[in-house]
C-alpha cells in the first residue's frame, strides 16, 4: 500500500476571499496535487494588521480578520503574520531588508503551530519570504524542500548584495529542485544557479469542463491586477481604435488594482463607457464564467513570467493575444495556438485583435489548437509529474 504523500506549502501568495486571484498559481497545484492522493497543507503569510485599524478601509478590514486557520477549496491554510506595507512604497522597501528576520520569527511561529515532521517535502513557491522559512526548517528537521520560482520581481531574484544574496545561495544550494515556471524566470536567475539545477515546471491550471465550448460573445475580456505593467491602458486604446470598424463590440476587464481610476479616466476619454465593463475582483469560478463566453483573451502585458490565465483561456478554446518574449511564449507559437504582439504597441495590438474579429474561421482554428497545446499542463498530467518528483527525491534520501 502506498504511503500518503504530505507536502507543505510554502507562499506569501495565495487566494483568499477578498483576492481571489493572488497566487492562484500555487491553489491550483494544490488542488492538482490533491487530487492525485497526496495531502497538501498551505503556509500563506498576510500582513499584519491590527483589527482596530479596520475603520480605514474595507481592504483593511478584511485583511485584519483573516483567520489564523482556514478551509480554501478543501486545502488547509495557515496565515501568520507578516509586516508588510503597500508594494512599491518606501516603506516596503526597507521591511523587505528584514524580510529574513521575519521569516525566521515566521518559522518558530509554524513550529508552535503544525506538527512540521509529519510532512515528507516542502515546497516553497519563492526565494523570498518562503525560500527563507524552507531552509530554515529544512535546518531544524532535515526536510528536503523544493522551491519554484515564479516571477522576475524581488521575491524571486538574486539580491545584489549583501546577507540576503548570502541566505539566498544557502536557499538555493540546499534545495533538492529549483523549479522556474518559464524560460523567462530561467533567464532572470540563470546567473546565479548552475543551469543543470533549473527545471522548467509550467504551471497547472484549473477550469471546468462543463464551461467549455459555449457560444461566444462578441466581447474582448481580460483579467489581471490593474497595475501598469499589465498594459490595459494599450489594450484599452487599441480597443476604441477597434470599435471604429466594429461598433458592436464589448470590452471586460476583470479585476482591481492602482491603475482602475486611471484606466476609468481614460475609458471616458475615449468615449467607450457604453462599451466597457470594469467588473472589480470577482471570484475565480465567476471570472470564468465571464472568461469562457468570451470571444478573445487580451492581456498585452510585460515583466511576466507565465500568466495562468492565458491557460485558463485556452483551455476554453479561446484565442489568445500576449506578448513576445514573455513567459506564454514558452506555450504559445505566435499565429498558431495563438498571438503574440510586441509590449507597448498598439498598432501591433489593433491589427491582431481585428485579424481574429474579422476572421471567425482563423479565431476558431487558433482557438482550437491552443486548446490542445494546453492540455500539456492538464492538471492530471501536472500532479502525477509534481508528485513523481516528490517521490524522487525521498527515493534518494
Amino acid at each position: 500500500m502506498d504511503i500518503i504523500l504530505k507536502i507543505l506549502f510554502l507562499s506569501w501568495a495565495y487566494p483568499k476571499k477578498n483576492t481571489p486571484y493572488l497566487g492562484i498559481w500555487a491553489h491550483q497545484q494544490a488542488l492538482a496535487l490533491k487530487a492525485r492522493g497526496v495531502e497538501v497543507d498551505v503556509v500563506n503569510m498576510v500582513p499584519y494588521i491590527p483589527r482596530f485599524l479596520g475603520f480605514i478601509s474595507d481592504k483593511i478590514k478584511r485583511y485584519s480578520n483573516i483567520p489564523r486557520l482556514e478551509q480554501y477549496d478543501g486545502i488547509t491554510v495557515y496565515h501568520p503574520k507578516l509586516i508588510r506595507s503597500n508594494p512599491y512604497d518606501a516603506l516596503d522597501k526597507l521591511l523587505f531588508h528584514i524580510l529574513s528576520f521575519q521569516s525566521g520569527i515566521i518559522s518558530s511561529v509554524l513550529m508552535d503551530w503544525i506538527d512540521i515532521k509529519k510532512y515528507q517535502v516542502i515546497h516553497a513557491h519563492n526565494l523570498f519570504p518562503d525560500g527563507v522559512i524552507a531552509y530554515l526548517l529544512y535546518k531544524r528537521y532535515d526536510i528536503p524542500y523544493v522551491i519554484t520560482l515564479h516571477d522576475v520581481d524581488k521575491f524571486n531574484r538574486f539580491p545584489k548584495r549583501g546577507w540576503q544574496r548570502k541566505i539566498s545561495r544557502l536557499i538555493i544550494d540546499h534545495a533538492d529542485r529549483v523549479f522556474v515556471v518559464s524560460n523567462r524566470v530561467r533567464d532572470n536567475i540563470l546567473p546565479y544557479v548552475e543551469n543543470e539545477r533549473i527545471q522548467v515546471l509550467y504551471n497547472t491550471f484549473w477550469t471546468e469542463e462543463r464551461a467549455q465550448n459555449l457560444p461566444k460573445a462578441k466581447n474582448i475580456v481580460t483579467i489581471a491586477s490593474l497595475i501598469e505593467r499589465k498594459g490595459i491602458h494599450v489594450l484599452l486604446e487599441a480597443f476604441y481604435r477597434v470599435t471604429a470598424k466594429h461598433e458592436d463590440y464589448h470590452l471586460t476587464i476583470i479585476g482591481n488594482g492602482s491603475q482602475l481610476e486611471p484606466l476609468k479616466s481614460l475609458t471616458r476619454k475615449f468615449n467607450l463607457e457604453n462599451k466597457v465593463t470594469f467588473t472589480g475582483t470577482l471570484a475565480h469560478q465567476e471570472a470564468m464564467d465571464k472568461l469562457s463566453r468570451a470571444s478573445v483573451f487580451c492581456l498585452p502585458s510585460w515583466n511576466e513570467a507565465f500568466g495562468v490565465v492565458y491557460a485558463e483561456a485556452m483551455s476554453y478554446g479561446i484565442p489568445i493575444i500576449g506578448c513576445k518574449g514573455e513567459g506564454i511564449a514558452d506555450i504559445v507559437c505566435d499565429r498558431v495556438n495563438g498571438m503574440l504582439v510586441e509590449p507597448h504597441d498598439v498598432d501591433e495590438l489593433e491589427h491582431t485583435i481585428l485579424s481574429l474579429i474579422e476572421s471567425p474561421e482563423y479565431a476558431l482554428k487558433i482557438g482550437l489548437e491552443g486548446k490542445t497545446k494546453i492540455r500539456e499542463l492538464h492538471p492530471d498530467l501536472f500532479g502525477e509529474k509534481l508528485k513523481g518528483i516528490y517521490q524522487e527525491i525521498l527515493a534518494a534520501r
